[in-house]
């Protein structure tokens, strides 16, 4: 039921292939320094249930 209505976060661990395009997506606009598109981004990753941290080795998604 839950993939009908996507109501339920997803289990605590298991980050879907949807966050990390949209991690790709964001580390692409920060290359490109397009601050304002990796701004929204991240935004919609925070409403989505996620907080990004920017570190050496990359971005990690945890859930908030």
């Amino acid at each position: 039921m839950d993939k009908v209505l996507g109501i339920l976060p997803p289990k605590e661990g298991k980050i879907g292939e949807e966050i990390y395009n949209k991690i790709n997506e964001r580390e692409k606009a920060r290359s490109e320094k397009d601050w304002a598109l990796s701004d929204k981004i991240r935004d919609e990753l925070y409403e989505m249930g996620y907080i990004l941290e920017d570190s050496p080795d990359g971005t990690i998604p945890k859930r908030r």
